[in-house]
C-alpha cells in the first residue's frame, strides 16, 4: 500500500469521526491511526529504495560514460597506428592521430562530465524528494496525533467537570 493511500485512510478516519460528547473534538480510533501510522513506516524504504537505485543508475551512467570514452581512446589509436603504418604519409598521419586523440579526450571529458552532472541533478532530485516525503508524512502525523491528544485531552476535561458537578449536587442534595 502506497504512503499517499495511507495518509487518505488517516484523513478518511477522521471525516468519518464521530464528535465527542459535550464538544466539537473528533473521537477517532487511535489504534487505527497507530497502525496506518505504521504502515506509513514501513513503506519509506521504498522511496529510499529508489534514491538507492537512482545512486546506482548514477554509477552506472558514469561507468558507461568511461567505457564509451576508453572505446573513443582506442578507435583513435588504432586510427592513429594504422595512419603511421602508411609510409609515404606518415607525418601527416602523426599530426592527424595526436588531433583525433585529442578530439576523442575531450569528447570523452566532455560525455564524463555530462554524466556526471546529470547523475548528481538525478541524485539530488531523489534526495529532495525523499526528505520533502518524509518530511510531509512526519508533519502529516504529527498534526494527526496532536489532534487526537487535543480531544483526549478535552474529553478528560469534560468528563472531570461532570464527574465534580454530580459530586457538588449530591453533597447539596445530603446537606439539604
Amino acid at each position: 500500500m502506497s504512503i499517499e493511500t495511507l495518509l487518505e485512510n488517516i484523513e478518511d478516519i477522521l471525516e468519518t469521526s464521530k464528535n465527542a460528547p459535550f464538544s466539537s473534538k473528533l473521537a477517532v480510533d487511535g489504534d487505527e491511526i497507530k497502525r496506518i501510522i505504521e504502515d506509513i513506516r514501513l513503506n519509506m524504504p521504498d522511496e529510499l529504495m529508489k534514491a538507492r537505485k537512482i545512486a546506482s543508475e548514477r554509477k552506472e551512467i558514469l561507468d558507461a560514460a568511461q567505457v564509451t570514452a576508453d572505446g573513443i581512446i582506442a578507435d583513435a589509436h588504432k586510427q592513429a597506428e594504422d595512419i603511421v603504418s602508411e609510409h609515404e604519409i606518415t607525418k601527416l598521419a602523426e599530426n592527424n592521430a595526436n588531433e583525433i586523440l585529442q578530439e576523442a579526450r575531450t569528447q570523452a571529458t566532455e560525455i564524463i562530465e555530462q554524466a556526471r552532472e546529470t547523475a548528481a541533478d538525478l541524485s539530488e532530485q531523489a534526495q529532495k524528494w525523499s526528505t520533502d516525503l518524509r518530511r510531509s508524512a512526519g508533519e502529516y502525523v504529527e498534526n494527526i496525533v496532536a489532534t487526537a491528544d487535543e480531544a483526549l485531552t478535552a474529553s478528560v476535561n469534560e468528563i472531570r467537570k461532570a464527574r465534580m458537578s454530580l459530586r457538588n449536587a449530591s453533597s447539596q442534595n445530603k446537606t439539604e
